[in-house]
């Protein structure tokens, strides 16, 4: 099952708060608890909230998404060009960059014109789901890593996770 540590959700809530953004890519939305949180819980939401999700089963597992979402696409959001980044001031990879070989995970940050969201486990641990390869953990992230970005704007550990924001390029 596609899921996060709900207990960080008001970190990540914070943070979206914090960047304050008109348009919103989840890339990996699993079973679309933030775009729900945001939707409720910031005064001011965003006017645009899309996704892009790996695995086809979980769009149809979850029909929810197409209301929870403007957009909803199913795709590698890895592989995502710099022109598809460019129109949302917000990049949401929530417990989804682990699930991303390093060097292609850096590649992406680097073509996201707007800021990004991350949420990753502190500890790495391995994870394997039968018949969906885009669930296996192939890499791990430190905070020392985000904060030696010269993006890094914000970033902590909280409850397992490391919360990070990265501003603008």
């Amino acid at each position: 099952m596609p899921s996060s540590n709900l207990a960080l959700a008001p970190d990540v809530l914070a943070l979206v708060n914090q960047a304050g953004p008109r348009t919103v890519l989840d890339i990996g939305p699993g079973n679309g608890k933030y775009a729900l949180l945001i939707r409720e819980y910031l005064n001011d939401p965003p006017e645009v909230i899309d996704a892009i999700e790996a695995e086809p089963s979980y769009v149809a597992r979850f029909p929810w998404l197409a209301c929870l979402y403007d957009d909803v696409r199913v795709g590698d959001g890895a592989a995502l060009t710099e022109e598809e980044l460019a129109g949302y001031d917000l990049v949401m990879l929530l417990d989804v960059i682990e699930h991303i070989e390093h060097d292609r995970a850096l590649e992406l940050l680097d073509r996201c014109a707007g800021r990004v969201a991350i949420l990753t486990p502190v500890d790495y641990f391995k994870q394997h789901v039968e018949g969906v390869p885009s669930e296996d953990h192939i890499s791990h992230w430190t905070l020392e890593e985000f904060r030696a970005m010269p993006r890094f704007e914000v970033g902590y550990e909280n409850l397992g996770g490391i919360v990070v924001l990265l501003g603008p390029r």
